[in-house]
């Protein structure tokens, strides 16, 4: 299974809460209730869920969505067991694990458990008779509690080396807590330093560039962001295109990002660009591999379309060609991934990456360029500009239709594709595989662009502005920059995702068993009790 399909796999199981609002109306009929039901009862009923509740908030740190979840849930059981013939106290047991597990997020395991455990006996002091008995419960639930971590972090022990926790940890906070610090500091631990190539072609005032680094891991963390942070200090007129590779070439931090960005900065002005000749526009198909190419006489940039099957992360190897052959490769990420590549069809791209054409006759190239903005929303775009870019070799148009976006579906882009057929010879929708949009919340996972009037039309305009402002290129220059002891990801996302799948796997078909462990252990409670009475 490939990285994104796993990745949206588990991240998919993590889902949205209610709003605070829901939540306040629940919490607010519970409490009027529960001070009801102490008028029939004792005070004692309302002024234990008063320290329970307060509690919660206490070691929740200010997260109200989710002591208020904790709250009504404990306050819906608590009403229920106030009406039948079970103690009440038991129900500031129930929800223990549930406080365990998403403590987690804040805290160590061991730390955790101890705060679940004593907000969980807090309200004992209303219900002295019951202290032995309801110790015994709530200590037994927490020890079932710690032996499942305990089994959770070994099979992460065996794969990565370090407990299960340690890596989900700073994974669920950056998420739920808008920090990505922790888990910065993690990649940074397990990351490797290696050297990246970042080539940098410009056609007159345009500059594009196809660097070899994946822009993920999510929201801000990492390379996420690396395409804007490139816009913002290089400038509008820069498309920055998706290379081979997948999240091994993650940037393990922002301070990362800065130093390639730095560098590249420092490269720009200097006068050491190769100068190059345009050829020809060609189009190609090898294997499920739809191919456009701009041909120059010292490099050459390959637009890769699949159509048919999707196109998602080329494998990283093949950079190990480009930089052989000067023939740069861009994963379009223009189609879903519904199959995997095979190894016939690698292999046919090295071939193609290798192949030599010679010299040839030079041609004139021609440009235009245009942006927009969309008004409404459009599913799946993490930035609402469209950028386009016509190339013309006098002959034949092609244009470039770029969008801030993960994917696209298959639908899209043949809309796009359809609606412009009449305009140019080809439309080849491209995205960068943003990530920036993606882990932003516990409820939105990585979403292609999909099908969208707005963004048809405005393609549409921006193509056809596009064609009225073409000129002809006048200089064509190149360089390649490489970047020195970078940190990346690496290999060892390799051995994280054989941990997601097997730990993933595993706790999948088991998280069920701390959180029903409160309800069995009453159900044996009340049997012995019974079975003393008889």
């Amino acid at each position: 299974m490939d990285t994104e399909s796993l990745t949206r796999k588990y991240y998919g199981y993590l889902k949205t809460l209610p709003n605070i609002k829901t939540f306040s109306i629940i919490s607010s009929i519970e409490s009027a209730l529960i001070i009801l039901r102490s008028f029939q009862l004792t005070f004692d009923y309302l002024y234990s869920f008063i320290v329970y509740a307060s509690l919660i908030f206490v070691i929740f740190k200010g997260k109200i969505k989710l002591s208020l979840f904790i709250i009504d849930l404990s306050g819906a059981s608590y009403l229920i067991l106030s009406v039948i013939s079970i103690p009440t106290i038991f129900a500031f047991g129930f929800f223990m694990p549930l406080m365990a597990y998403i403590l987690l997020g804040s805290y160590r395991e061991l730390s955790s458990i101890f705060l679940s455990f004593m907000v969980s006996l807090s309200p004992i002091l209303f219900y002295l008779k019951y202290v032995t008995i309801y110790t015994l419960y709530i200590f037994i639930i927490a020890l079932i509690f710690h032996i499942y971590i305990y089994t959770v972090n070994r099979k992460g022990v065996k794969i990565l080396g370090f407990k299960s926790v340690q890596v989900a940890i700073p994974f669920i906070t950056a998420v739920t807590e808008k920090n990505k610090a922790p888990l910065e500091n993690f990649l940074n631990f397990i990351s490797t330093k290696t050297n990246l190539n970042i080539l940098i072609y410009k056609l007159d005032e345009y500059l594009f560039t196809i660097p070899q680094i994946h822009f993920g891991i999510f929201d801000s963390v990492g390379s996420s962001r690396f395409v804007y942070e490139m816009e913002n200090r290089i400038g509008k007129n820069i498309i920055v295109f998706h290379g081979p590779g997948s999240h091994e070439l993650d940037l393990a931090s922002s301070i990362e990002v800065n130093k390639v960005l730095n560098e590249i900065i420092k490269e720009l002005p200097q006068n050491d660009w190769n100068k190059a000749k345009f050829y020809s526009i060609i189009s190609e198909k090898i294997g499920n591999f739809e191919i456009t190419s701009l041909e120059f006489d010292k490099f050459k940039i390959s637009f890769l379309e699949r159509p048919e099957f999707g196109i998602d992360d080329l494998p990283s190897s093949l950079w190990k060609y480009m930089l052989i052959s000067n023939n740069y490769v861009i994963d379009c990420h223009n189609s879903f991934m519904v199959k995997q590549y095979t190894r016939e069809e690698i292999e046919s791209l090295k071939a193609f990456i290798m192949e030599q054409h010679g010299i040839k006759e030079e041609k004139k190239l021609f440009l235009g360029y245009s942006e927009g903005k969309l008004e409404g929303k459009c599913e799946g775009l993490c930035d609402n500009r469209i950028k386009v870019v016509t190339f013309s070799d006098g002959s034949r148009k092609i244009s470039i239709v770029y969008l801030y976006a993960n994917n696209s579906t298959a639908e899209l882009n043949a809309a796009l594709k359809n609606a412009l057929k009449n305009v140019v010879d080809k439309v080849i929708l491209v995205t960068p595989d943003d990530h920036s949009c993606t882990g932003i919340s516990l409820g939105l996972t990585y979403s292609p662009a999909k099908l969208c009037d707005e963004i048809i039309n405005k393609a549409i305009e921006l193509v056809k502005t596009s064609l009225s402002n073409m000129k002809e290129v006048k200089e064509i220059k190149y360089k390649l920059i490489k970047v020195k002891g970078v940190k990346i990801i690496g290999k060892m996302i390799s051995i994280m995702l054989k941990a997601l799948e097997d730990v993933g796997s595993y706790t999948s078909k088991t998280f069920w068993i701390p959180l029903i462990s409160p309800y069995l252990l009453l159900i044996i409670i009340l049997l012995l009790q019974n079975l003393v009475k008889l």
